[in-house]
């Protein structure tokens, strides 16, 4: 079996949000899709943007071995 120690794929997920600053919840990432839209919260009406963001996400496959034996490598975010 071909060792999996540093095997990462890059993907990405799409987040779809509402916000009424887009320039600052948008800043780090690409857009898909922003429209002005307006909402009831609590009974307010509340102009905003409904904005749809796509982030690259990295998926790493971690061995048995590695997830069992000793403790957690420096490298793993979690």
């Amino acid at each position: 079996m071909e060792s999996m120690e540093g095997k990462e794929k890059g993907v990405t997920r799409q987040h779809t949000f509402f916000c009424i600053n887009k320039e600052r919840h948008t800043a780090s990432s690409k857009v898909i899709d922003a429209r002005r839209e307006e909402i009831n919260v609590f009974g307010q009406r509340v102009r905003g943007w409904i904005v749809t963001t796509e982030e690259p996400v990295i998926d790493k496959d971690i061995s048995l071995d590695e997830s069992t034996q000793g403790i957690m490598p420096h490298r793993d975010p979690e």
